[in-house]
């Protein structure tokens, strides 16, 4: 007679935080000796979590809760019914995988018997629903105004979608009656109507900063005597006279036409320039290929809100608020990709201006006309730039707030924004999604009272034909993905070069601080490469920040990109990793370096960044294997037990992410140019790439070198990041089945790597670390003092791809490391000779206690170390390293 399954209980969190703890108490007071599953979109405060992914499908996420309950009998299992939390299909799983045993409870914690679940859920959505729109209506039928605003926005939503199907292209056309031809040096053209006295006082900075160029004032039907007094007072600064006052775009574009120069600054008369103006923004021109704008650093006078910036960027979710805003630079950033340049401090290449036929003219009076100019620039693959250097002080709207209030200057800018949409954007999905967003924020904000956001509703422009699609190397949504403000660039070094291109480096990772051994790997070649090659970096960060000095030193040009984490897991054919990494900001980034940068090579780290491959040509592309990532999946997936629970689920989740890895992986050896694994073992398992180059890890043999003195009796140390899975793995054996045979006397020294304790959760691995004699660091930037201190370094991986820089840091030290095979993996090192290799736990300990007490024996292995830890020299590596680049780009030598 087979045994009773255990039984467990389920509770599936399916409502609002605090009715999920409500819930999860209840059910786990019912057997508390039962073990506890919870299914849940966060982890829960108690019991065994069954992670809940919403953008799987129903048949996935069955599939992970059906494996955590595994061959157990569910006792008791409980939901909650909340129409206001979208989670239909848990309640659809619920039902299937304990409709016996299941509760239901509504919002108040009433059981919902049987059935009566889907009708409670239907009476409650049509009562809500009905009560809702019937006293809407009601309202509206005793005062009819109520209803102008729905009415309003569904017509103009409606108006929108429709017109995006319809319109006809249209090509642009250059602007006319220009002078020709051009020469070299700029031509200022400031617009300005009675702003004689701001004239003044900007022309008494500008002037002097004036090499060969000209100034032309654009007066705009001024009745104060501009013109006059310029004539007497700067005689050398032309005037364009217009007796009626124009829009700033048609007083702008009267200047343009007049200009005689290959570039154009376009300058507010409010604008008060300081010193070194002009030249930052020209010194721009000189960097930068194909550049259409560089766009000054914008100030306000002392005790005013800095409401611009320079630095303008799209707004990415933006429900409410107006799509564009103006972040404050970073400290170092310099000639970051921005949108659009200000029209009132922005340089302009003259030939590309007049070519786009000048500011728009549909934007009258006033606004947008910059942000249209921008993006239609960047749709032919001229970039506009922020020149953090070319600093300006704005006395904001000191013209316009003469002429317009301040509600018919929002209400301009709302319009304009509409058509700017019309004017510019050319693809009809963006136009369609971003014309439904724009009229949807005037409605919520016209709901909550903005007398704009009404207004604007009541004159939305008429759509006219389709400007033409984007012809550069981004598209339209690139586009606005580039100038999202997730970028950050940062100038390196100024060292004179006569490199004909960079290598470009894109890595997941900021490779300092040296926090993980891929961060080793790539800051050391790096640094021993930079003597010989241009260098440019292209990295993900959590937040955007001034880069560490140590890479700004080896790298001509540093590009950041803030990547936006999130726990959903989507349902695709890719691994969950590649997923987290695939950004259109960054695919937009690679595009547009490459375009900038013209780089012979683009290396790109970590099997996930493969993904990029297709956005690096004309560049040779390595795609460097710090690890073949299935082959480590499927060592993990080994080291999981067989059984119910927990174990099953993890073990269904990485068959499932080993499946993508492998599919992905494999792949993604086809498409690159050369792909460089760390170890000739790894080197095996690459087929089908075009060229395959093991490239070892290595250690920096002068930094790393045996101090001389004698380490402290019985301290052990082990170092490993714990966001590497492995690591935590391998603590979990060696604290397990190790640790207590060693017996009392030994200390455990842990450097566990920054947020160790959120690892150590989110892998839900169990190591205790309270335990007496352990001691516990979490990020240590000079880790040499741990090796001096340390008798034995550890190395007890269970799994293991590439090779372990910390084992070769160890040896360099001249320190003796006991090592399962796996910690040694692809290292050319003999047991008893370099290291001391155990294949059993029982083993491990046995030579720990023995090496520990024969100091002879162990200097003896420790010299044998050092000696092999020479060969791994970085520098040795890094010829290799170029030796490949050169081959790769047909140089010989």
């Amino acid at each position: 007679m087979s045994a009773e399954p255990d039984l467990i209980r389920i509770a599936f969190a399916s409502g609002p935080a605090h009715l999920n703890r409500e819930l999860i108490e209840r059910i786990a007071a019912l057997s508390p000796e039962r073990p506890l599953l919870v299914v849940g979109e966060f982890e829960p405060h108690r019991g065994q979590w069954v992670p809940w992914h919403p953008f799987r499908d129903l048949r996935e996420n069955l599939a992970a809760v059906r494996a955590a309950v595994g061959d157990r009998r569910i006792e008791s299992a409980a939901i909650i019914l909340a129409p206001t939390v979208p989670l239909t299909k848990m309640r659809a799983i619920a039902r299937r995988v304990a409709s016996r045993v299941l509760v239901t409870y509504d919002e108040q914690f009433r059981v919902v018997r049987g059935a009566g679940w889907a009708r409670y859920l239907l009476r409650r959505a049509l009562d809500k629903a009905g009560s809702h729109r019937t006293r809407q209506w009601l309202r509206r039928l005793r005062h009819p105004g109520d209803a102008e605003l729905p009415m309003r926005a569904r017509a103009a939503q409606l108006y929108g979608v429709v017109a995006s199907h319809l319109r006809g292209a249209q090509r642009e056309f250059p602007m006319t009656g220009c002078a020709l031809p051009l020469t070299d040096g700029v031509s200022v053209v400031i617009p300005s109507r009675n702003g004689r006295e701001l004239l003044a006082n900007m022309l008494s900075s500008l002037l002097p900063q004036m090499g060969t160029g000209e100034v032309i004032v654009s007066d705009n039907g001024s009745t104060d005597g501009t013109a006059e007094w310029l004539a007497e007072k700067h005689p050398s600064i032309r005037v364009v006279c217009s007796t009626d006052p124009l829009s700033f775009a048609r007083a702008v574009n009267a200047g343009i036409r007049a200009v005689r120069f290959e570039r154009t600054l376009l300058l507010n008369n409010d604008m008060i320039v300081q010193p070194g103006f002009v030249a930052a923004l020209n010194q721009a021109f000189e960097t930068i290929p194909d550049l259409f704008c560089a766009t000054a650093q914008i100030f306000f006078p002392p005790g005013v809100r800095r409401e611009e910036t320079g630095k303008a960027v799209w707004r990415r979710d933006h429900l409410t608020d107006f799509p564009v805003r103006c972040d404050e630079p970073v400290p170092g950033e310099d000639l970051t990709w921005v949108l659009y340049g200000s029209g009132g401090c922005s340089l302009f290449d003259t030939s590309k201006l007049q070519a786009l036929g000048g500011a728009g003219e549909v934007f009258d009076p006033a606004y947008v006309e910059d942000l249209d100019l921008g993006f239609r620039a960047w749709k032919r693959g001229w970039p506009s730039v922020f020149c953090a250097a070319a600093q300006v002080e704005h006395r904001h709207r000191a013209t316009t707030s003469r002429y317009y209030t301040s509600h018919e200057l929002d209400v301009f800018v709302e319009r304009n924004y509409l058509q700017f949409l019309v004017h510019a954007v050319g693809s009809p999905a963006l136009f369609r999604r971003l014309w439904l967003e724009g009229i949807r924020r005037l409605q919520l904000n016209a709901i909550a009272g903005s007398a704009t956001a009404l207004d604007s509703l009541r004159n939305v422009p008429t759509i006219g034909p389709r400007p033409p699609l984007a012809s550069g190397v981004l598209s339209e949504t690139e586009i606005l993905a580039l100038g999202s403000g997730e970028v950050a660039i940062f100038p390196g070094h100024s060292k004179p070069s006569g490199k004909k291109a960079p290598i470009l480096i894109a890595s997941p990772y900021l490779p300092f601080p040296l926090s993980h051994g891929g961060a080793v790997r790539i800051y050391n070649l790096m640094k021993y490469s930079a003597t010989e090659c241009d260098l440019v970096l292209l990295a993900f960060v959590d937040e955007l920040n001034t880069p560490p000095s140590e890479l700004l030193a080896i790298c001509r040009e540093m590009i950041l990109v803030r990547r936006r984490g999130t726990h959903y897991r989507r349902d695709t054919v890719l691994p969950d990793v590649v997923e987290e990494f695939a950004s259109d900001v960054f695919r937009a980034c690679l595009k547009q370096t490459i375009q900038r940068r013209r780089p012979n090579i683009v290396q790109l780290e970590f099997t996930q960044m493969a993904q990029y491959v297709p956005d690096c040509r004309p560049a040779k592309t390595i795609l460097v294997e710090h690890d073949i990532t299935f082959d480590l999946q499927q060592q993990l997936l080994a080291a999981i037990p067989e059984g119910t629970g927990e174990a099953t689920a993890a073990r269904r989740e990485l068959e499932m992410q080993l499946h993508k890895w492998k599919a992905f992986e494999t792949s993604a050896w086809k498409t690159a140019d050369c792909v460089v694994v760390m170890s000739a073992r790894d080197e095996q398992v690459v087929s089908g790439a075009p060229r395959v180059a093991c490239l070892p890890n290595g250690v920096d043999t002068d930094r790393f070198q045996p101090s001389g003195d004698e380490p402290q009796s019985r301290r052990l140390l082990f170092i490993g990041s714990f966001a590497h899975l492995p690591n935590l793995l391998a603590l979990e054996f060696f604290l397990n089945n190790v640790w207590p045979l060693l017996g009392s006397g030994f200390t455990l020294h842990i450097i566990a790597g920054m947020r160790h304790d959120y690892y150590r959760d989110y892998y839900r691995v169990g190591v205790d670390l309270s335990q007496p004699g352990i001691e516990v660091e979490g990020f240590v930037s000079d880790v040499r003092d741990a090796y001096r201190k340390a008798e034995i370094v550890l190395a007890p991986l269970t799994a293991s791809a590439g090779t372990n820089i910390k084992v070769l840091e160890a040896m360099a030290m001249g320190r003796l490391v006991v090592s399962t095979p796996a910690g040694v993996n692809g290292l050319d090192v003999s047991s008893g000779h370099d290291v001391v290799v155990t294949q059993s736990a029982t083993e491990m300990a046995e030579k720990i206690i023995a090496l520990s007490s024969e100091p002879a024996l162990r200097k003896s292995i420790e010299a044998g170390a050092r000696t092999t830890a020479m060969r791994y020299g970085w520098r040795e590596i890094t010829q290799a390293q170029l030796k490949l680049y050169r081959e790769l780009i047909g140089v010989i030598g």
